[in-house]
Formats: structure tokens, C-alpha cells, sequence
């Protein structure tokens, strides 16, 4: 067995509700999107977080012959599916904010958390992220990283203002760091967490391939 065949295993071991929110997904993007959302919402139990923030924008998958508006759909489908995600870890009570660049997207988030009747716990937000979160007031238990990484380094102080002390942050999209060429975006993850590492605020850990990203706030 291989190790994603037995991953496959671990995740279908319970029942998954917010399944149907990833029909149509090509299977190898369906199997990352379970694997992230259910990081993220473990780590929801076990911070016992109940005010979340989610920041998404990435711009919509392209390329395979998806045309716009499909491309579209599909940003809309993982980004609702780790929102629901978050939302059913909470328990009886809870709130997520989520931030995303794309209004077609934002629209199609909020159809889905009113498809599994969590809408009064959801929250989207249309804009660009760093103007967005600009404007939030927190303080958040749990901020959560999924957007463009160019855009981190400009929230830096804004996302430190708004995550609690004892706070959590995490980076879902980091892990391609370790194979990233020098571009502007990995040089710009990299300013990102070397000011968590060096910023006596946060304790950082990445892990040697970064696919596991988490920052507490400690002060």
C-alpha cells in the first residue's frame, strides 16, 4: 500500500458531510483539499478555536481546457469546502470570516454554507485580501492562510493585531515552497515566515518540506 493509498484510507475511516461540495474536482485535487481541510480542522479542536479567519484569493484554477467560469466554480468548490470545514469542527456555536479576492467565488462560498444550513456561521468578505483584512477587527483564535503569498508580507502587522495572544496561524499552501524557483512569490513566502521565525510575538514551525505551517502568537 502506498502512502497516499493509505492516507485515502485514514480520511475515508468517517464519514466526510461536506463531500458533495467537491463533485466535479479532478480526484488528485479532491484528495489534497481533504487532506488540508481536515488539518484545519483538527487544529480547530484542538486550539478549541471558535472565531476563524480564512483568507483565500487565490485567482481561480486555469489551464486544462477549464474555461472561466468553470475555473471559477471549482476556486468556489475548495474554498467552501474548507470553510465548512472549519464550521463543523466548532461544535454548537462559532464563526468564520472569509476573505476572497473573487466575487463569483465569495457568492459560491456563501451558497454553500446556505446548501448545509451554516450560513448564520459564515462570513465572506469580497475584495483583496490585504484591504480586507485591513479593515477587520478580530481578535481572532485561529487565521488561516490560503491566498496569494505576495499579499502575507503586506498584512504582516494587520494579522498580528487581529490574531489573540495564544493565538494560531496557519499556512495551507506552503508546501510547493520546497521546490519553488526563486520568483517573486516564493521569495515573498519566505520574507513572510522569516519575520513570524525572527518576531519575538510568534513561535514558528514549518517542518523540512513546509507542508505543515504553524505560527502561535506567544506575546
Amino acid at each position: 500500500m502506498t502512502a497516499e493509498d493509505f492516507a485515502r484510507e485514514l480520511l475515508e475511516a468517517q464519514a466526510d458531510r461536506f463531500a458533495s461540495v467537491l463533485d466535479g474536482v479532478p480526484e488528485a485535487m479532491a484528495l489534497d483539499a481533504s487532506v488540508t481541510a481536515r488539518q484545519i480542522a483538527t487544529l480547530v479542536r484542538a486550539t478549541r478555536a471558535s472565531y476563524v479567519l480564512l483568507v483565500e484569493g487565490e485567482p481561480p484554477p486555469a489551464g486544462d481546457g477549464l474555461h472561466a467560469a468553470a475555473a471559477q466554480r471549482l476556486a468556489a468548490g475548495l474554498a467552501s469546502y474548507r470553510a465548512l470545514h472549519v464550521v463543523g469542527a466548532f461544535g454548537h456555536t462559532g464563526q468564520i470570516e472569509v476573505v476572497e479576492r473573487s466575487p463569483r467565488v465569495a457568492d459560491g462560498i456563501r451558497q454553500a454554507a446556505e446548501r448545509h444550513a451554516l450560513a448564520e456561521h459564515v462570513r465572506v468578505h469580497a475584495g483583496k485580501p490585504p484591504t480586507v483584512v485591513h479593515a477587520l477587527n478580530g481578535p481572532y483564535d485561529l487565521i488561516v492562510l490560503g491566498g496569494r503569498w505576495r499579499e502575507y508580507e503586506r498584512m504582516e502587522e494587520d494579522l498580528t493585531r487581529l490574531l489573540r495572544i495564544g493565538g494560531a496561524l496557519t499556512v495551507v499552501n506552503a508546501g510547493s515552497l520546497a521546490g519553488a524557483t526563486d520568483d517573486r512569490e516564493a521569495d515573498a513566502l519566505r520574507r513572510f515566515l522569516s519575520f513570524l521565525a525572527t518576531d519575538e510575538r510568534y513561535l514558528l514551525s514549518t517542518g523540512l518540506d513546509f507542508g505543515v505551517v504553524l505560527a502561535a502568537r506567544v506575546r
